[in-house]
């Protein structure tokens, strides 16, 4: 087994698990150790567009984790949504570079959300934007992961819907704070 296989099978497992994880600081963190290995994959097989995209986004959910407790750190991050068409250009390998680059779009506008469940929904439109970069570059072990995450995403955003203890219980503990 070669070493891009074996980064993108430490990707499959990663992309599959972020999404199941409830906190959205935790969330962010699994996306980034995701585009590490992704990352890691997309270079070895020479797929530059997607390995910058990979980079950019495993910097841009780390920049978001802060978001939730610190508001005022927003501007660092919007700044980093400069690197979206900078990557576009710099890396411009055609159709999969349009794909990617929306990827990143959708990314970034999701992590950007405090709210789980906008991130959940834009981290959707993220991944099929992948599926289609991944069908272009015939990475299979990309396109499993997209797949399997978009199974655990389409999961984890039906959870947000679902009433459970503790979301009723936040609920009332912040009604009757108020």
């Amino acid at each position: 087994m070669d070493l891009s296989t074996v980064f993108g099978i430490s990707g499959v497992v990663a992309n599959a698990s972020w999404p199941l994880i409830k906190q959205r600081k935790f969330l962010l963190i699994g996306q980034v150790i995701a585009c590490i290995f992704m990352f890691a994959h997309f270079w070895l097989l020479g797929a530059y567009t997607g390995a910058t995209v990979m980079a950019v986004a495993g910097i841009q959910a780390s920049l978001a984790i802060p978001l939730e407790a610190h508001p005022q750190f927003r501007s660092v991050y919007l700044a980093s949504l400069l690197l979206t068409p900078l990557v576009a250009w710099l890396s411009w390998h055609g159709l999969p570079s349009v794909f990617s680059t929306l990827a990143l779009v959708f990314f970034c506008i999701g992590n950007l959300q405090i709210n789980t469940k906008r991130l959940r929904i834009f981290l959707l439109f993220c991944l099929f934007c992948w599926i289609g970069h991944n069908l272009l570059i015939l990475s299979y072990p990309a396109l499993a992961s997209n797949l399997i995450a978009l199974c655990t995403s389409i999961y984890g955003l039906s959870r947000e819907f679902m009433p459970n203890k503790s979301r009723q219980q936040d609920a009332q503990t912040a009604r009757a704070s108020a």
